[in-house]
C-alpha cells in the first residue's frame, strides 16, 4: 500500500512538473465557426511565406523540443487597416527539430512526429488557420498584444476555434503579426504518451501543451 501510494504522488508530482513547463496559458477550443468573409472594400495581403514561420516547441519531464514548421500559403483582407478575414496554410511536410544537433536522433524524432502518434502527416499534409473574427484591442496589454484573433484552427481534419492574443502592426505597405500561444494537443486527438489517456508513464510523460509562435508578415 505505501508503494501504490508513492507510485501516486510521483505520478502527480510528474504531471504538475510537465505542465509547468508551458510558460503560455493554454486556450480552451469551441465548436467550429463561421469564417469572416472579406468585404468589397478590403484590400488583400499576400502572406510573405519566406518572410514567415512558425515555432513549436513540446516539453516532457526533464526537456523540451522544438522546431519549425514553414507557412505555405496565405492571405490577410484589410480595411482601413483593420483585420476583416484572412487565412494560412502550413506544410506539416516541413517541421523541422531544431534542439538535436545530432542527425540520426533528429531524424528519429522528425519521423516520430510525423507518424500517427502524432500529426500523421501522410494522411494529414496540411494544418491550417481561417480568422472567424479580429478585434481590436482599445490598448494593448502588458505583452504588446493589441488583437484578439479568432479562428478555426484545423489539425489532422479536426477543425476548433481559439482565440489567441497577437502584436499587429499594420503599414501603407505591410502586414505583420506575432502571436505566442499554447493548444492542447489531445483536443486535436494527438494523445500520445498523455496523462490524461495513458496511466503509470513516468518519465515519458508527454506534456499535453503545444507552444506555437506565429510570425506572419503580408504585402499587398
Amino acid at each position: 500500500m505505501y508503494l501504490k501510494a508513492f507510485s501516486t504522488g510521483v505520478a502527480a508530482v510528474l504531471i504538475f512538473l510537465s505542465s509547468c513547463g508551458n510558460k503560455t496559458k493554454t486556450v480552451e477550443p469551441v465548436a467550429e465557426q463561421p469564417t469572416a468573409v472579406a468585404t468589397e472594400a478590403s484590400k488583400e495581403f499576400k502572406v510573405d511565406v519566406a518572410a514567415s514561420f512558425l515555432k513549436w516547441k513540446g516539453t516532457k519531464l526533464g526537456g523540451e523540443h522544438f522546431g519549425t514548421i514553414n507557412i505555405q500559403s496565405g492571405a490577410m483582407n484589410l480595411e482601413n487597416d483593420i483585420i476583416k478575414a484572412g487565412s494560412f496554410m502550413v506544410d506539416m511536410n516541413s517541421i523541422v527539430v531544431d534542439d538535436i544537433k545530432e542527425e540520426e536522433y533528429n531524424t528519429k524524432l522528425k519521423n516520430h512526429l510525423a507518424s500517427p502518434d502524432f500529426f500523421n502527416i501522410a494522411s494529414f499534409p496540411t494544418s491550417k488557420f481561417e480568422i472567424t473574427s479580429a478585434e481590436k484591442l482599445a490598448a494593448a496589454d502588458d505583452k504588446g498584444n493589441n488583437y484578439t484573433i479568432s479562428g478555426n484552427l484545423t489539425i489532422k481534419d479536426i477543425s476548433k476555434n481559439i482565440s489567441i492574443p497577437a502584436k499587429v502592426d499594420i503599414q501603407e505597405g505591410s502586414f505583420h503579426a506575432v502571436a505566442v500561444f499554447s493548444i492542447d494537443r489531445t483536443e486535436w486527438d494527438i494523445k500520445y504518451n498523455s496523462g490524461k489517456f495513458f496511466k503509470n508513464l513516468g518519465d515519458k510523460l508527454i506534456n499535453d501543451a503545444i507552444e506555437f509562435e506565429l510570425d506572419l508578415k503580408a504585402k499587398p
